[in-house]
């Protein structure tokens, strides 16, 4: 397999990779993966046979689950979970060096196949599965990352709550963007991909 190590960060959309590219200052390559697990999967499959990262960021935003989340707030759950029960945890060695420095690294996010609207709706995936937070990738992402031998995190910054629906995500966008962007600015300043 190809190596091309250093960093890279990926995102579903777009406007998130252009979002950070904008606000992070740090040395790595990033990659827009499409929405949906399926094309996350066949992107990322792609794209490490022809190069793979010493180190992977698998982020952009995500819909609260857990009530006690606020709007612009970044998650980095333990580990992802399909609703069919499968889980993917990110890396034991950097969870392990980042709670040393201090980092929260806590819980499970819920991947997803469609966006979770209700209030009640996201009311019950937390009951059900325990998930503080869910999007429609980072479990797909993780997984190939494992399959890969790539270490991986999947930090997600909430873009929709409960109380603010979906329609808030544009108009918050640029500030939690902006806020994922800070928080991995000084995640990357805390991990060296040459020592993974």
């Amino acid at each position: 397999m190809p190596v091309a190590g250093g960093t890279l960060v990926a995102c579903a959309l777009g406007k998130e990779v252009a979002a950070l590219r904008r606000h992070l200052e740090a040395e790595c390559s990033f990659l827009v993966t499409g929405v949906g697990a399926r094309r996350t999967r066949a992107r990322l499959e792609k794209h490490f046979r022809a190069q793979a990262p010493s180190l992977f960021i698998f982020t952009g935003t995500a819909g609260q689950l857990d009530p006690a989340l606020t709007m612009g707030q970044v998650v980095c759950p333990e580990a992802w979970c399909l609703k069919g029960g499968d889980c993917f945890p990110a890396d034991a060695k950097l969870i392990a060096r980042l709670r040393g420095l201090g980092w929260e690294i806590a819980g499970q996010g819920l991947t997803v196949s469609l966006p979770v609207v209700r209030a009640r709706s996201r009311r019950k995936l937390h009951q059900r599965f325990g998930a503080c937070i869910c999007d429609m990738e980072a479990a797909a992402a993780l997984e190939v990352a494992a399959a890969f031998r790539i270490p991986c995190l999947a930090p997600k910054v909430v873009s929709d709550t409960a109380a603010s629906g979906l329609l808030a995500f544009w108009s918050h966008f640029d500030a939690n963007l902006r806020a994922l962007a800070e928080y991995l600015q000084r995640l990357l300043a805390s991990v060296n991909p040459s020592t993974l």
